[in-house]
């Protein structure tokens, strides 16, 4: 290592900063003056700083290690880490571990300094007395400060108990007059309220009394009104039977009117699309006929009105279903409007019959009208086998 290098090693800025921290008043404080522990890992720790230095110092170059001066200052981190952070919020904590970071990982590394002869000239004993000096002198002023802000504050503290203590004399004094107005009024209010319980109890025996009376004239009127109430109340539920079996009949009945109407409006749909097939066959037939009255009869013209007349079939050939179920709708209407009558009347009917009689009517209807099979809806093709028969031996006919 060069004497230029070792003179700019960033160790000694290291160092440097870490002895001037060592200057700041927090480290005389009571938290680490007067704890033996925290004392001597402080005085510790800026002890082997000075070495450090002193080393520095009188070390030459040509004896010292590269490599071991960078492993120090690496090394040296932790410990004005520590240091800072004591500074920042008072955990004298942090002086142990900067102690600790010392001898685990900074003391093994003094090898590199060589032979260290060169300490004999006591300048490091010197400066570390001094240090300790110091932070001696740092601490006496801080505990002779302390010590006169504590006789200041037991004086003011005398003051204040001086002042409570007068005034919890006069408080004393007060309560004791107070306490014997308050016995008096005690008194006075005890004699009111033994008047006022005298009139109240009095008082409440002649309402109680009425009370009882009339509460038992109450009790009987109310017996006779409720009597007269629940019969009142038989004769509406009769009523509201019969009302609630007639509302249940126009509820069958209403289903069954709404079914007819749904099927007429169906069936008067599908007969006026039957009328709209049948006319446009029948105009596509009359077209026909009328186009080729007139011309001569040939073999292309029988063609012609062949081809035509099968358009007017298969146009008109539709009518045929939609006839049928025009009639398939109106008998489901017929039919519903007819249940729909019956049931209306069957209340009516049936009204003066005795219960058991209404009742088997009732049964006997209820299998006439519930259970019944659905008969099945069939829709033939209107080019059925016997009808295309017919079609083709008139196509033969016309051509022979």
């Amino acid at each position: 290592m060069t004497i230029a290098a070792y003179n700019d090693h960033p160790i000694r800025q290291t160092i440097a900063n870490l002895l001037e921290q060592a200057k700041s008043p927090e480290f005389s404080a009571p938290v680490v003056a007067d704890n033996e522990q925290f004392a001597f890992a402080r005085d510790k720790t800026f002890a082997q700083a000075r070495m450090l230095e002193d080393l520095l110092r009188v070390t030459p170059a040509v004896l010292v290690s590269n490599h071991a001066l960078t492993q120090i200052n690496q090394q040296l981190q932790a410990p004005v880490n520590e240091i800072s952070a004591y500074l920042s919020d008072k955990n004298p904590a942090h002086i142990s571990n900067a102690c600790t970071q010392f001898e685990q990982n900074i003391m093994p590394l003094l090898w590199g300094f060589g032979a260290r002869e060169q300490l004999e000239d006591g300048k490091l004993p010197k400066a570390i007395v001094e240090d300790l000096s110091q932070r001696a002198s740092e601490t006496v002023r801080h505990l002779a400060a302390e010590k006169n802000a504590l006789i200041e504050k037991l004086k003011l503290t005398d003051e204040s108990v001086q002042a409570l203590q007068t005034k919890l004399d006069s408080m004393v004094e007060s309560a004791a007059k107070e306490r014997a107005e308050a016995s008096a009024t005690v008194a006075k209010l005890q004699q009111e309220f033994a008047e006022k319980e005298t009139e109240r109890a009095n008082a409440f025996d002649g309402e109680l009394t009425k009370i009882r009376t009339d509460y038992a004239s109450l009790e009987k009127s109310t017996k006779d009104e409720a009597l007269q109430f629940i019969a009142e109340l038989g004769k509406k539920r009769d009523e509201a039977a019969k009302i609630v079996q007639v509302v249940g009949n126009i509820g069958v009945t209403g289903n069954y009117q709404r079914i007819a109407n749904d099927e007429q409006g169906q069936a008067n749909f599908w007969r006026w699309a039957t009328i709209a097939f049948f006319a446009c066959g029948v105009g596509v037939a009359i077209a026909t006929f009328v186009r080729f009255w007139s011309a001569p009869v040939t073999t292309d013209s029988l063609g012609a009105i062949a081809v035509r007349l099968l358009y007017a079939i298969a146009i008109t050939a539709p009518a045929w279903y939609t006839a049928k179920e025009s009639a398939r709708h109106r008998t489901n209407s017929d039919r519903a409007r007819q249940t729909e009558l019956e049931l209306a009347s069957l209340g009516p009917f049936i009204e003066l019959l005795p219960d058991d009689k209404k009742e088997k009517i009732r049964e006997e209807m209820t299998k006439l009208y519930f259970g019944r099979d659905i008969q099945p809806h069939t829709a033939n093709s209107p080019l059925e086998s016997a009808t295309l028969k017919d079609l083709a031996e008139l196509v033969k006919s016309i051509k022979g």
